[in-house]
């Protein structure tokens, strides 16, 4: 006769999968924290392309996701980002340019733009929200190995 006792090891995988639950819970915290923290570094000429945040969640088979994407947003967000070279910006077609220098209005038909500097904006956040999520993992692996060692 053959007799293999289960309750304990159904107690540590009940265990086990309730510390995931816990992780996933925590990473979509996280996530929400982010997307204000991002949103919050994001230049506000107009405020649209910080309020342009979202995030959009999906499960792969080994994880579940959840991006913070600038929901079309993606090309001015990249310019605030990475900067932009000196370049010359022309108007459309029979219109004409218009800006202000030193509180007067300026109409052109083309203009040289200097270029912007990099924000790095993306980048900095990106790098504390994987400072974060490297502590939430910490985490996981030692409350597992306190179940199973």
């Amino acid at each position: 006769m053959i007799s293999i006792e289960t309750g304990e090891l159904k107690e540590k995988i009940r265990r086990t999968l309730r510390l995931f639950s816990v992780a996933e819970t925590q990473a979509y915290a996280l996530a929400t924290y982010f997307l204000t923290v991002i949103a919050a570094r994001t230049p506000r000429k107009t405020g649209k392309t910080s309020a342009s945040w979202t995030i959009h969640y999906h499960k792969t088979e080994n994880a579940v996701v959840w991006e913070i994407r600038p929901d079309g947003k993606e090309k001015e967000v990249t310019f605030l980002e990475f900067g932009t070279r000196p370049h010359v910006i022309e108007a459309k077609e029979g219109g004409a340019l218009k800006f202000e220098v030193d509180g007067e209005t300026i109409f052109a038909h083309r203009v040289f733009h200097p270029g912007t500097k990099p924000l790095g904006f993306v980048r900095l956040t990106q790098e504390d929200l994987d400072k974060s999520v490297t502590e939430i993992i910490d985490r996981l692996h030692s409350r597992i190995g306190s179940i199973w060692g």
